[in-house]
């Protein structure tokens, strides 16, 4: 029985040290990436991050983040690649759907950068960068009564918003 305890307790251990090791690995390259991207030096950020999404692989959060930084690097099929993959993670995450809507919306793909925004105003009724984004994307299809409907949201939300009063008085 004594030996049943001391071989548990060496197992657990064990774990508790690999489960530390990873976490201080997570935080260094992550580090990495960081003073990387500063620099702007998006090849070499990339390639840190790779290694934090490695030991990371159900991390949506991860997948959207190097997603980012892929775009920043001009790299949109890898950037989108990563977004579905968080959102096959999880279905609902915002982040996920608010990235791949600017690429599409920067693509001129404005139909499907609107129902990415409604994805994220759904889970985030309160983001006011997703009504201020789906109305570009309203304006820029002619459908005015939309896009005055967003602005008008966003006021409510933060009623002095620049960019919400500006853009409201240039539609109305």
């Amino acid at each position: 029985m004594k030996k049943k305890v001391i071989i548990a307790v060496i197992v657990l251990v064990a774990i508790g040290g690999l489960i530390y090791a990873r976490s201080r690995a997570i935080d260094y390259y992550s580090l990495q990436t960081a003073i990387a991207e500063a620099k702007g030096d998006f090849p070499r950020a990339i390639n840190s991050f790779d290694k934090v999404v490695l030991l990371s692989p159900r991390d949506a959060a991860a997948f959207v983040y190097r997603a980012r930084l892929y775009f920043n690097n001009g790299n949109t099929n890898a950037a989108i690649d990563d977004l579905n993959t968080a959102i096959n993670i999880d279905k609902k995450n915002p982040e996920a759907h608010f990235g791949i809507s600017l690429i599409r919306l920067q693509e001129g793909d404005l139909k499907q950068a609107v129902k990415e925004l409604d994805l994220v105003i759904k889970e985030r009724p309160k983001w006011i960068e997703a009504y201020l984004s789906r109305e570009v994307a309203y304006r820029k299809l002619g459908d005015k009564d939309k896009a005055i409907k967003d602005l008008k949201q966003v006021l409510k939300l933060e009623p002095q918003n620049p960019a919400a009063l500006n853009s409201l008085r240039a539609l109305e």
